[in-house]
Formats: structure tokens, sequence, C-alpha cells
């Protein structure tokens, strides 16, 4: 693995470590992104700006609003190779009385099965709980996408509600469940929660 990239880790698991993108990442992820697109497409959303989310350009946003008040964007780093396996972004972050913040996330098709997923988000919880002192943190999955709906079960989210219409998904209004995990629940999990076998 490349000490280079270690070295920006902000949270390291047991197959893969979080860290926010640098310039030199364009090329990896971009070609990630390319070659997981039939992977991909179905389940995300296309920007009003109707930029192409498998371009370049859709990197440099990346980059540009990898850190900010209100949203941060760690690639997701095998711990083997330092590859780009996938991304997890924590959005619409409300601070005073709510403090919560909300995840995106995928996998770039080779590197699902893998337990990769399930470890970065769970790294990104501890993050997002230790660091940026969040109290809650949520995410919104569509009925259909199961396996979305698993890795978050397994890292201990609640279902909270079912949204109608609740995000344009490729030009079609989709319905959505609304799921979430606040840091008291969190902290009753077990302390050995990142050691498992693969399951997603």
């Amino acid at each position: 693995m490349s000490a280079r990239h270690l070295r920006y880790a902000i949270e390291t698991g047991e197959r893969v470590f979080l860290r926010y993108p640098v310039p030199g990442d364009r090329d990896e992820f971009v070609a990630l992104r390319r070659n997981s697109r039939d992977h991909l497409d179905k389940w995300e959303p296309i920007p009003p700006s109707g930029l192409d989310t498998f371009s370049d350009a859709a990197f440099e946003l990346e980059y540009k609003t990898r850190k900010t008040a209100a949203q941060h964007r760690w690639l997701i780093c095998t711990l083997d190779t330092g590859a780009i396996a996938g991304r997890i972004t924590l959005g619409a972050i409300e601070r005073g009385p709510f403090q919560n913040g909300r995840f995106g996330y995928w996998l770039g098709k080779a590197f699902t099965g893998k337990g990769h997923m399930r470890e970065g988000l769970e790294l990104a919880i501890r993050h997002s709980f230790s660091s940026l002192g969040l109290h809650r943190v949520c995410a919104n999955v569509m009925p259909s996408n199961e396996p979305s709906k698993k890795v978050l079960l397994r890292c201990g989210f609640t279902l909270e509600g079912y949204s109608k219409n609740y995000l344009q998904i490729r030009g079609a209004w989709k319905d959505h469940e609304r799921y979430a995990l606040t840091v008291e629940d969190w902290n009753k999990m077990p302390t050995d929660r990142l050691s498992y076998d693969h399951d997603g």
C-alpha cells in the first residue's frame, strides 16, 4: 500500500481507510466511476446543473467540495493497495440544536461483496460522531435498493419512515425509505463492530 495515501487517512479499519480526495486522484476516480456506470447509474440523481457525474468535471466538483461546513466527501480506499474503492459523502450538515448529517455512498462494481462498504460506512459514522461532533446521521434509500438497506441495518441504523416521491432519480420521482442513527445508539453497539466476515 502507498504510504503517500495512508498519511492522509482520517479513519482506518481492517480492510479500508477513509481520506479526502487530492488532485492526483482524478484519473483513478473517473475510471472507477465509468467502469461502474451500469452498476451506479440507476441509483443516482442527475444534478440540476446537468453535470455528467461520470466526467472529469464531476471529480473537480468532488474535490472543490471535499470539506465544507455543509458537507465532507471521503474516498474509501483499500488497505492492501491504496486503491479507490468508492466514496462516502456526509452532506446536508446542520448544526445548532439538530447536529445532523446525511450520508450518500457508492462502491465501484469490482469492490462489491468484500465488506468494504460496511466498514467504510462504520468508519464514516465514527468520524462523524467523534471528530465532527454530530448527534445524528441519516440516509435515504430507494425501497428496491436491498444492498444499501442491508448495509445501513448492519451498521445500526433504524428505519424511521417512508417518503413518497422523495427524490428525482434519472428524471423520475422515486419513493425513499428514511434511516437514522444517533450517537447514543452507536455507543451501545459492541466495540468490536469493525471486525466481521465479508458481508457488504
